[in-house]
C-alpha cells in the first residue's frame, strides 16, 4: 500500500533526524516528539502484525521497544519536574528534587549509551524488513483491522462512566486509530468523536497526573526518605489526586456530551 509506504517513510525521516542530534540539544520536546513517533510506528507494527500472516512483530519491534522505553524513563521524570515547577504548593522538598535532576541525568546518559552506530544500523535493517512486508497488507484487510478497533473504541464510549483502566484502554485505543486513519489516508472517515482532540488532550493531563502520583507513591512505600519529606511528598500526592479526580470527572463529562459519528 503506497499510503502506508508513505507513511512509514515519514517516521523514519523523523526518528532518523532525531537520533542524529547532538546530545546538548535535546529538549523536552525533542523526547516527546521522538515517543510519539514510535506510538506512531508501533500503530504500524500492529496493523502489519494483523494482515501480514507469519510477520514476527516481537522481533521486528525489539529495539523500537528499547528506545520507547528508555523515552518513556525521561519524560515521566521531565513531565514530574513539569508538575512540580508548575504547582508551587507541591513543595517535595530540596532532596527529593535532587534526587529526581540525579535520576534524569542517569536516563540520559543511558539514553545516549543505547542511540550508538550499531542501533541506528539495526533500526534501518528493521525498516528495510517492515518496508518488505507491506507488499503483502492490502486494504481490504487494513480496513478490517481499523474496524475491529472501532469497535473496541465504541463499547468503551457508550459506557456511562469509565474507570480508571477503561481510561487508560482508551486514551490509548483512540492514538492508535488516529494513526491508522493518517497512515491509511483515513483521516476525514470512522470519525468516533467530534470532539476527539479536545478528549485526547484532557486524556493525557490525567495520564500525567495519574504517572506522578504512583511514582510519588513508590517513593514512600521505599522508605528512604525522612518524616519531613514524606510529609512533603504526601501532600503533593493530595495534591495531584484533586487534580486527577477533577480532570477524571471532566472526561466523563466530555464522553458523555459527545458527538458520535457513524463510519
Amino acid at each position: 500500500m503506497k499510503a502506508l509506504k508513505k507513511y512509514l517513510n515519514k517516521r523514519k525521516s523523523a526518528i532518523t533526524s532525531v537520533l542524529e542530534k547532538q546530545p546538548e540539544s535535546f529538549t523536552p520536546d525533542t523526547f516527546h516528539t521522538l515517543r510519539l513517533e514510535i506510538k506512531k510506528l508501533n500503530a504500524i507494527f500492529n496493523l502489519v502484525n494483523f494482515c501480514a500472516p507469519g510477520f514476527n512483530r516481537k522481533k521486528t519491534f525489539k529495539p523500537f521497544k528499547l528506545l520507547f522505553s528508555q523515552v518513556g524513563k525521561i519524560r515521566e521524570l521531565q513531565v514530574e519536574n513539569a508538575l512540580l515547577d508548575k504547582h508551587s504548593t507541591s513543595d517535595c522538598g530540596p532532596n527529593y528534587r535532587r534526587s529526581l535532576r540525579k535520576n534524569l541525568l542517569q536516563e540520559l546518559n543511558n539514553f545516549f549509551l543505547i542511540i550508538n552506530p550499531s542501533f541506528a544500523e539495526k533500526l534501518q535493517k528493521k525498516y528495510r524488513k517492515i518496508k518488505a512486508v507491506l507488499a503483502k497488507t492490502t486494504k481490504k484487510t487494513a480496513k478490517r483491522y481499523v474496524d475491529k478497533k472501532k469497535v473496541k473504541i465504541e463499547k468503551l464510549l457508550h459506557k456511562k462512566a469509565l474507570k480508571k483502566k477503561q481510561m487508560h484502554a482508551l486514551r490509548k485505543s483512540l492514538k492508535e486509530y488516529q494513526f491508522n486513519q493518517k497512515s491509511l489516508k483515513y483521516a476525514q472517515k470512522n470519525k468516533l468523536l467530534s470532539n476527539k482532540n479536545d478528549v485526547l488532550a484532557l486524556l493525557g493531563k490525567w495520564h500525567d497526573y495519574q504517572t506522578v502520583i504512583q511514582h510519588l507513591k513508590k517513593t514512600i512505600d521505599l522508605g528512604q526518605i525522612n518524616p519531613k519529606e514524606r510529609n512533603r511528598l504526601q501532600n503533593s500526592i493530595r495534591t495531584f489526586t484533586l487534580k486527577s479526580r477533577l480532570l477524571y470527572t471532566r472526561i466523563n463529562a466530555t464522553l458523555r456530551t459527545s458527538v458520535f459519528k457513524n463510519a
